[in-house]
């Protein structure tokens, strides 16, 4: 399953918030942990983005003003990070997470939040990632 990096923020987000019980909070906090790594990552890079973009002190450090990066390059810091956001997080459909990615599935699709605007559409796009999902179904064996 795939999402981009600008999806997972409010997929985290949209998740934390919803109120579970039992094995459906367990599924969701795996989830969230498999989320974190991505969300954390992607952190970085937008650091060393602005750390290489921004404007340097006598020593060579960036500067910063009112605790914001001060960019020398904000169109060139821009495009990278947007390429960044619009890269993909990949979470392999195997069969050790296959518990896991339908439970949230199964979240997504009994919400009671109802959605509007830009929302909806974030929303749409987390389904859609997990009805694209697809695992090998190893009980079968092949017809002859």
């Amino acid at each position: 399953m795939q999402l981009k990096n600008s999806e997972i923020n409010g997929l985290a987000g949209f998740l934390a918030a919803e109120k579970l019980g039992g094995k459906a909070s367990r599924m969701r906090t795996k989830f969230l942990k498999l989320l974190n790594e991505s969300i954390n990552e992607t952190e970085e890079f937008r650091k060393e983005l602005l750390e290489k973009y921004s404007k340097k002190d006598d020593e060579g450090k960036a500067l910063i003003e009112n605790n914001s990066y001060v960019l020398e390059d904000a169109e060139a810091f821009n495009s990278e990070y947007l390429e960044l956001m619009n890269e993909d997080f990949v979470i392999d459909e195997t069969e050790s997470k296959r518990e896991i990615l339908e439970r949230v599935k199964t979240i997504l699709d009994n919400t009671e939040k109802e959605f509007q605007g830009q929302e909806a559409f974030q929303y749409d796009s987390w389904c859609e990632a997990f009805e694209n999902m697809k695992y090998e179904d190893k009980s079968e064996s092949p017809k002859k």
